[in-house]
């Protein structure tokens, strides 16, 4: 196999790679693009427990939210966060219970930080307990035509796993041009 051949062979791997990459960033985007318009209606939900299968970090859950439309009772997991990171604090600060970096479920951050604490290994629990306990009332925006379809308080911006398989896409798109570009002039 010639040097041209085997750049040439490279670039367009790079460029399924790339192609594949962008695949789940464009179906992130399309899903919360979707969720924005189509939920156009709102109504009051309450947390009712805590998901068991949505685990952000450690033993930390999401809400379940139970709203009703027309009667029928729905449920869904959320808020959901662009991106969530785990971190373990220790000193005066660190007590009890893991928390997170939510003041006001009204203004919720883009990433939900979940702090663990150092001194007390022990300290375990549900860090969505303290800003969302059961019982909390919360936003609902719901799609009219199919009221299951839901989302609690607000969709977050990109997030940062459409980020990343973009950035990976962009690069590896980059790179498959540059491998073609030098077997053509090999």
């Amino acid at each position: 196999m010639t040097a041209s051949a085997f750049l040439m062979s490279l670039a367009g791997i790079l460029l399924a790679a790339s192609i594949i990459s962008f695949i789940p960033a464009i179906h992130m985007r399309r899903r919360d693009a979707a969720l924005r318009s189509r939920c156009t209606s709102r109504t009051t939900g309450w947390v009712s427990g805590y998901s068991t299968s949505k685990q952000v970090t450690g033993s930390t859950f999401l809400p379940e939210v139970t709203y009703r439309v027309n009667g029928t009772a729905y449920t869904v997991t959320g808020p959901t966060f662009a991106s969530y990171q785990a971190r373990t604090v220790s000193g005066p600060g660190a007590v009890g219970h893991p928390a997170t970096n939510i003041a006001d479920i009204h203004d919720l951050p883009e990433e939900l930080c979940v702090y663990d604490n150092a001194d007390d290994p022990k300290a375990t629990g549900n860090a969505m307990r303290e800003p969302f306990p059961e019982g909390t009332q919360v936003d609902v925006h719901y799609d009219p035509e199919r009221p299951s379809r839901a989302y609690v308080i607000r969709v977050p911006g990109t997030s940062s796993f459409a980020k990343v398989f973009t950035l990976l896409g962009v690069v590896e798109l980059v790179a498959a041009v540059i491998f073609a570009f030098i077997s053509l002039l090999w």
